[in-house]
This record gives C-alpha cells, structure tokens and sequence, in this order.
C-alpha cells in the first residue's frame, strides 16, 4: 500500500476562515480517501469471492459428469468454461440485474454509515467470506 503523503504548511494561515476551511477541506479530503480505500477492499473481496464461486461450479459440474462415469477431458472443461462465460455476458440474464442492485445496496450503506473505524469494514469482509468446503 502506498505511503500517505503529509502536506507542510509552509505559510501561516492567518485568517480564521481560512483555517476553518482548510480544516474542512483536510476532513474531506480524508473521508474520500478512507471511502476509495473502502471500495478497493470490497471490490477484492467481491472478486475472490467470485473466483471461489467459479471453481466451486466447476468443481461440482465435474462431480457430476464423474458421477455419470464420464471422463471429463481438457476439451470437456474448455467448453464448459466457454458456455458459461458466454450465458454470462448475454444481457438477458436476470441475475445480472440483481447483482448490481446488491452491489448498490452495499455502496450506499457504506456511504451512509460514514464509519471512520476500518476494523469495521474488516468484519463486514470476514462476514462476506464464504466458507470453503472440503472436498
């Protein structure tokens, strides 16, 4: 993570609304930077979540075809991959809708929390963990 950069003042501030507002520009410019932090944690979270999801569905396709006693090749799995991505990116998937809606759920929350303690956001993650399971 990149290092926070202190400013220096190198004139003194002499007027009090100057203060008042640096000092608000300082707090805004601070919970913007804590929110953006925020964001790129989620948006990890969501993406390893993701993942996980990808190859628990792969995992349990493949579970089934061994099931069934076929032998499940390279090829197998490739099309398998490929005819899921493509279901995906069709516009007409009504989960798609959904996800966004949950994924504005959360965004607006977050904004209206305006919790400054980050260990909060940390549980929030670890709640969003999804369990593996063994196999």
């Amino acid at each position: 993570m990149a290092q926070k950069r202190k400013v220096e003042v190198t004139t003194d501030i002499d007027d009090e609304s100057d203060r008042v507002l640096y000092s608000v520009f300082r707090s805004a410019a601070g919970g913007l930077s804590h929110l953006y932090s925020q964001a790129l944690n989620h948006h990890k979270v969501a993406f390893e979540a993701g993942q996980r999801h990808a190859l628990e569905k792969l995992n349990e396709w493949m579970t089934v075809k061994h099931q069934e006693g076929m032998l499940v090749t390279t090829a197998d799995i490739s099309a398998y991959l490929q005819n899921e991505l493509n279901s995906v990116s069709l516009p007409s998937n009504p989960l798609h809708g959904r996800q966004n809606e949950a994924d504005l759920s959360f965004s607006t929350s977050l904004m209206q929390s305006q919790d400054r303690d980050e260990n909060a956001f940390c549980s929030l993650s670890s709640e969003m963990e999804i369990e593996e399971s063994p196999h």
